[in-house]
């Protein structure tokens, strides 16, 4: 029985004992090292479910999901800023923002 851990941009795919799963980067809410040279990870989703997973690069995993689950929250947050600014050219198209009204409100969602 061979085992194997992947970290993609969305999700976290690995293969320990028989089948192999998949976890949704977004569903990850927490992760365990094992002690004292102890090659194993535990991922924990925000459902409640424990996975332990044999890891040899357990630190390099656990820095690997990190970086994908700030790159998801980042993704988002542009996203976030996309939408206020369609709405904003709405409230304008709409006759509700005067132009200098639209003006300022775009300056303080940009920065």
């Amino acid at each position: 029985m061979g085992f194997w851990i992947k970290v993609y941009p969305n999700r976290v795919e690995f293969k320990a004992g028989a089948g192999s799963q998949n976890v949704p980067i977004n569903q990850v809410a927490s992760i365990q090292l094992g002690m004292m040279g102890y090659m194993q990870i535990t991922i924990e989703t925000t459902g409640g479910k424990k996975y332990k997973i044999p890891c040899h690069k357990k630190n390099e995993v656990k820095e690997a999901i990190y970086n994908a689950q700030n790159s998801v929250g980042q993704g988002s947050s542009n996203l976030s800023t996309a939408d206020e600014l369609t709405k904003l050219v709405q409230l304008k198209n709409d006759g509700i923002l005067t132009d200098e009204e639209f003006q300022e409100q775009k300056k303080k969602l940009l920065g």
